[in-house]
């Protein structure tokens, strides 16, 4: 089985101020939700179907669309901000650009020496107390799903921000990271139109959940002593079975590489927030998977940088990032 390498996951020794130094404590509704601003950018409260032929994490063949927004790229130079006009998303405060565009204002704090945007620069760690504004950008998802009727599932195609587990716990059910993205995500980067179209989802989180698709390793034997009970939830993150599902456009948990399905590209607003990205051409970061590690009680699978699905990490650690998923109604 990969373990996690030393470079993968820097675990938190000390208190980290995190995501929460980007947003304010989070707020129910979406105060409005920005859908009746006079703005040039319109927030996507619909489902928007790419053509095809779109590229992506499953190539060309693949279906992908559009729905939701969310900070991602850092603010171009030239571009002036004024935080005089603004429109409160749930918990995050977006503030109107020159170029008619919304962006959110975060402070950097990266664990990854000489990681760098987009744009080329570097990304500040948390002693540099440096913010930085980021781009708010419609959401691209993969359908897992695309030949389905109904309740289609949706895969988010970038890293989106990183956040941690409790200090201590592998629980889904009762984890940070499940109240924050059916909150703070939710309510931030869905308008009240948009959060309509979500279905709330029965989650599997049974110990058949948390090994691969194949069942071909015997790292729980069927078992897991940390499997929790299954949950309802609008958003969610995918399970070791799910994202090792032949039927979604995924390989086998152990097959890694570029081109693998499963890779995606972190952020500029991610990394901001923590979450690493590969510097190897065609490689991406580390996101969180739901299912517990069988012999610990403080670990949880993860995607690797390159594609699979074999590694756990202590669910402490800032640095693995989040691909949020849901079902549309």
């Amino acid at each position: 089985m990969k373990k996690m390498t030393k470079w993968t996951v820097v675990l938190a020794t000390v208190m980290i101020f995190g995501f929460a130094s980007c947003v304010s404590n989070v707020s129910g509704g979406d105060s409005g939700g920005g859908e009746n601003q006079d703005t040039t950018y319109q927030f996507h409260s619909r489902v928007t179907y790419l053509a095809a032929g779109t590229a992506g994490s499953a190539g060309t063949k693949a279906t992908y669309c559009i729905f939701g927004d969310w900070p991602q790229t850092i603010k171009a130079e030239s571009v002036t901000v004024d935080e005089t006009k603004s429109v409160t998303m749930g918990s995050m405060t977006y503030y109107l650009g020159s170029d008619n565009n919304y962006y959110a204002k975060c402070t950097e704090n990266t664990f990854v020496p000489d990681s760098t945007y987009s744009d080329g620069t570097t990304v500040a760690q948390a002693s540099a107390n440096s913010t930085k504004c980021f781009r708010v950008e419609p959401i691209k998802w993969r359908v897992l799903n695309p030949s389905a009727e109904e309740n289609k599932i949706l895969l988010a195609e970038s890293i989106l921000t990183a956040y941690r587990f409790d200090d201590d716990l592998n629980n889904y059910k009762d984890s940070e990271i499940r109240a924050w993205l059916n909150d703070g995500f939710l309510n931030a980067a869905f308008t009240s139109t948009a959060q309509s179209l979500i279905a709330t989802t029965t989650v599997d989180n049974s110990a058949a959940s948390t090994n691969p698709a194949s069942n071909e390793c015997t790292w729980n034997i069927g078992t897991n002593n940390y499997a929790c009970e299954n949950t309802s939830d609008k958003i969610f993150l995918l399970s070791e079975k799910e994202a090792t599902t032949t039927g979604y456009e995924f390989t086998e948990y152990n097959v890694y590489g570029e081109g693998n399905s499963r890779i995606r590209v972190t952020t500029d607003y991610a990394k901001a927030n923590f979450a690493d990205q590969n510097a190897t051409a065609g490689y991406g970061g580390l996101w969180w998977l739901r299912s517990p590690n069988a012999d610990s009680s403080n670990s949880a699978f993860f995607i690797n940088c390159d594609g699979s699905a074999s590694n756990y990490g202590n669910v402490s650690s800032e640095s693995i990032g989040v691909v949020p998923a849901l079902r549309l109604e």
